[in-house]
């Protein structure tokens, strides 16, 4: 699964990226192969890279452009899922990553 996290800045979203991929190595269960690649992206560049991508992760700082991340995402038949500033300002990886992988699941069934 091919992930796709989209914030404001990037900063935040490269260390949220690098805490997933932590969680990735450290499992038994998955590859880091299977999540290549991963990255982070200003929201304006949304549409020119989500093709290359099956879900797209959106920092809670977008909370308030989710509608149209969801409508592009929708358009092009992929899952969005908008994370909790909770989840986030833990750089919770683990629970990101669940959250991916459940709502990609749900989204494709």
């Amino acid at each position: 699964m091919k992930i796709l996290l989209v914030c404001a800045g990037g900063f935040s979203t490269t260390m949220m990226m690098g805490a997933i991929k932590k969680v990735i190595a450290k499992s038994e269960k998955l590859n880091n192969e299977d999540f290549e690649p991963m990255e982070a992206i200003p929201v304006d560049r949304l549409p020119e890279k989500i093709g290359s991508f099956d879900i797209v992760l959106v920092g809670p700082q977008l909370g308030h452009k989710f509608d149209y991340v969801q409508e592009v995402a929708k358009e092009n038949n992929k899952p969005s899922v908008l994370l909790s500033a909770e989840i986030y300002g833990a750089m919770d990886g683990a629970t990101v990553l669940k959250q991916a992988l459940v709502a990609h699941k749900r989204y494709h069934g």
